[in-house]
């Protein structure tokens, strides 16, 4: 581990921790940690810092205050806080699924309970929403084509920048199968994927090298990944889960 993020992580754990206690006081219930920070991918100046804050109530001044006091600190650090009181977080396990089952399974508590003991997460809610954010990205990439153009280079660039929102709903993909995913990059759980649902996931693959500098066909790439997607949104769409 890098000297940058043992500071990050000294910091976040330290420094930050009590900017919060001091700043929310007793209506502070949890902080937890979740994302590339604990599943071990976190990437020196490229990964943000997911902070998850519970609080017992919304307190409009308390959260002003915050944002006066915390906006450096959030910005050298890349740190994204999310603030949600505990009953939001828990009633709100039905809409965000997918979301809650990634920070129940890979997270770190730095203050209070372990809130996401109490939520009701169940596989029929994951898979409305997987089949409702997979057909948001096919709707995505098309108007990724549409504003590209006919011109290669700002195809180029838009497609790269779809990559991010694809990453949780593979996640959720293999989740729906009792499958644990893996913690080893994107790669891996497209592989996962492909073997798992049975699907020619190569244009996934694809997309994983062009992003690292590969050189691909923007077009074919953009249209082999609509084909793949669609495919599994069917997929997602017959899956009968009680």
């Amino acid at each position: 581990m890098s000297k940058k993020i043992v500071s990050v992580k000294a910091f976040v754990e330290g420094s930050f921790l009590e900017l919060l206690k001091s700043t929310f006081k007793d209506n502070l219930c949890s902080v937890m940690i979740y994302g590339s920070y604990v599943s071990g991918n976190f990437v020196e100046g490229v990964s943000d810092v997911n902070i998850l804050i519970i609080l017992e109530e919304p307190l409009f001044e308390q959260i002003e205050k915050f944002g006066a006091v915390a906006h450096k600190s959030i910005k050298n650090y890349k740190i994204t806080p999310l603030i949600l009181t505990k009953a939001e977080f828990v009633n709100s396990a039905d809409v965000f699924p997918m979301e809650y089952f990634d920070i129940k399974e890979r997270k770190k508590v730095i203050h209070g309970e372990d809130e996401t003991l109490a939520l009701s997460l169940t596989k029929k809610n994951l898979r409305h929403q997987l089949e409702d954010r997979l057909r948001g990205n096919v709707a995505s990439l098309r108007q990724i084509v549409i504003a590209s153009h006919g011109k290669d280079k700002i195809l180029s660039n838009n497609l790269k920048n779809l990559f991010g929102s694809l990453n949780a709903p593979f996640k959720g993909l293999l989740r729906l199968k009792e499958n644990t995913p893996e913690s080893e990059g994107m790669e891996k759980t497209v592989e996962k994927i492909g073997e798992v649902f049975q699907l020619d996931t190569k244009p996934f693959l694809d997309f994983i090298k062009f992003r690292k500098g590969g050189e691909l066909n923007p077009k074919t790439l953009a249209e082999n990944i609509l084909v793949s997607l669609k495919n599994l949104v069917t997929i997602v769409d017959k899956m009968d889960i009680k």
